[in-house]
């Protein structure tokens, strides 16, 4: 945290040499998140976007928050402007689920084909589950550590959770017995 800090501080003062610190320890990170939530094709874009926000915004970093909470959180808000989402995590709660979009595949015979279905399962999800299931799933993040993240309250992030589940359950299972 401590090492976190006085990065955010250089970049504050404008060091570059802070900010390339910042970018070569957490763009690792950052970029496999955004492509599982927004897509591999965006992924990159949206990663930079990301960076230029953490540069133009180091005076938002509060040091009660991890510095990877802080840097997940802007990526989320760059992807969520990408997806058309407005930031409402509470109504997102109430959102019905979706149609499936684009084709149907096939069930899974191979590992590799299991790992594209369930791939595709996620990217399915509407954008806030999707959000919330990747930074449990992928990023092992805790409950307090996502609702910092996303800058929501713990309950909604439960709730968003659990429909993310039964959501990607339920889509998996769909094609399973196709």
């Amino acid at each position: 945290m401590a090492d976190g800090f006085k990065l955010v501080e250089g970049i504050r003062a404008g060091s570059r040499t802070d900010f390339s610190s910042l970018v070569e320890r957490y763009a690792r990170e950052v970029y496999p998140f955004l492509s599982r939530i927004s897509g591999s094709g965006a992924a990159e874009r949206l990663t930079q976007q990301t960076f230029v926000k953490a540069w133009d915004g180091a005076s938002t970093f509060h040091t009660d928050r991890p510095l990877r909470a802080w840097l997940l959180g802007l990526a989320v808000r760059v992807a969520g402007d990408h997806e058309g989402f407005d930031g409402r995590w509470d109504a997102a709660v109430g959102t019905a689920l979706g149609a499936s979009p684009g084709s149907t595949p096939q069930a899974a015979t191979s590992p590799d084909d299991a790992g594209r279905l369930a791939a595709r399962a996620v990217a399915e999800l509407p954008f806030p589950q999707r959000v919330v299931l990747v930074l449990k799933a992928y990023q092992g993040a805790t409950l307090p550590e996502i609702a910092a993240t996303i800058d929501a309250p713990g309950d909604v992030v439960q709730a968003l959770l659990n429909a993310a589940y039964r959501s990607y359950v339920n889509r998996i299972s769909v094609r399973a017995k196709r």
